[in-house]
């Protein structure tokens, strides 16, 4: 199993035309995300406290649900 933090996952979906696409976009242009995290509960608590333009947390979710499965792979 891959040891590296959701913002990692993150930067491979840069510029995909999706919900969790927009969402990295949003991530790599914030300079106060949490880069080195990989526990959800941080990772949610920021977000829903510096919320994202017209992203919800359900695409964080989904997005997060896919980090695991790509830790796996």
């Amino acid at each position: 199993m891959k040891e590296r933090p959701y913002y990692q996952y993150m930067k491979t979906q840069l510029g995909t035309k999706t919900d969790i696409g927009n969402l990295a976009d949003h991530i790599a242009d914030d300079m106060s995300f949490p880069k080195y995290s990989n526990n959800y509960d941080e990772i949610s608590d920021y977000l829903e406290k510096n919320p994202y333009l017209n992203i919800s947390l359900d695409t964080f979710d989904e997005s997060f649900s896919n980090y695991t499965e790509w830790l796996q792979s």
